[in-house]
C-alpha cells in the first residue's frame, strides 16, 4: 500500500499501520503509538550521554537533549495531535532525561529544572501553528483542501 509518497506496511492480524517512524492503531478514533518515537529518543540521549563526560556539563547536556533529542519526539506532532495520554508519554521521556542528566532521585527537586525546557505541549502547539501558518501562506492548500482537526483531547 502506498500513501502519498511513503510505502506503508500494514500488518492484518495487529491492525497496526508503520509509516516511518509512527505506527496508527486501529481504533474507533484516529490513535498512534509513540513506542518508536520514544526508542530514537532514548537512542539519541543515551548516545550523548554516554560521550559528554566533563563535569559540570549538565547545561550543556540539556541543550544537547532540546536540539538533538526533542526532534525524535516531536516528529510529525504538527501533522497529527497526539492524544493527552501520548504527550504524558513523551513528558516522561523528557522528565526521565532530566532526572539522569541532574542525577535526581526526588521528583519534586525536578520542578526546578523544568524551565529549561518548555512543556512539551506547548512545543507541539507552537509547531502546530507554525505549520499551519507555512501552509496558508505558500498557498500549497486551498480553504476545501485542508483539513485541521483543532479538537482537544
Amino acid at each position: 500500500m502506498n500513501l502519498s509518497i511513503l510505502k506503508v506496511k500494514y500488518k492484518p492480524n495487529t491492525g497496526t499501520v508503520n509509516v516511518t517512524i509512527c505506527t496508527v492503531i486501529s481504533a474507533k478514533c484516529f490513535k498512534f503509538s509513540v513506542d518508536r518515537l520514544k526508542v530514537k529518543f532514548y537512542g539519541a540521549f543515551n548516545c550523548i550521554y554516554s560521550r559528554v563526560k566533563a563535569p559540570n556539563s549538565e547545561l550543556v547536556m540539556v541543550q544537547l537533549l532540546k536540539f538533538y533529542c526533542l526532534p525524535f519526539l516531536l516528529y510529525a506532532s504538527e501533522a497529527v495531535r497526539p492524544s493527552c495520554s501520548n504527550v504524558q508519554s513523551l513528558e516522561n521521556c523528557i522528565n526521565q532525561a532530566m532526572y539522569r542528566i541532574f542525577m535526581l532521585v526526588v521528583r519534586s527537586v525536578l520542578t526546578v529544572f523544568v524551565n529549561l525546557l518548555p512543556s512539551l505541549s506547548i512545543l507541539i502547539g507552537r509547531r502546530r501553528q507554525k505549520f499551519v501558518d507555512r501552509l496558508l501562506t505558500n498557498n500549497q492548500c486551498t480553504g476545501s483542501k485542508l483539513f485541521l482537526m483543532n479538537v482537544d483531547y
